[in-house]
């Protein structure tokens, strides 16, 4: 008995949206870093988004002129869900990042503050 493997993306999952997006995801990921500076990364997802999508037409028998509107359509939308899902994970950890700077901050001047309370109190017991 041969075994196939495991499937990790079957073509049904691709040819539904959050396959497309996840796609689009993997894909973006890895060809963002080889794009010229020039291109804004936006445009990078969406080319992929709508090569992950009309990719599917092909390979799945499916393209019509209907289809072929459609596909073009939704791209934007998985492209735009691509972005987002990038977007709040970035996001998240730029939050994160500020939030333990700022804690960071706050200790180092507790730190500061409690130096010089010890410094005036030995001043103070150094006079008395």
């Amino acid at each position: 008995m041969i075994s196939e493997g495991i499937d990790l993306i079957t073509a049904d999952f691709l040819m539904t949206f959050t396959g497309a997006v996840l796609a689009t995801n993997i894909i973006t990921h890895f060809v963002k870093d080889y794009t010229p500076d020039c291109i804004d990364r936006k445009i990078v997802t969406l080319v992929v988004a709508a090569f992950v999508m009309f990719s599917n037409q092909l390979v799945f028998h499916t393209l019509s002129l209907k289809s072929l509107y459609l596909t073009f359509l939704n791209s934007f939308l998985v492209a735009t869900a691509a972005m987002g899902n990038y977007e709040v994970l970035s996001n998240k950890m730029k939050r994160r990042i500020e939030k333990d700077l700022e804690k960071e901050k706050v200790l180092q001047k507790e730190k500061e503050l409690e130096k010089e309370k010890a410094e005036i109190r030995k001043k103070i017991k150094d006079k008395v």
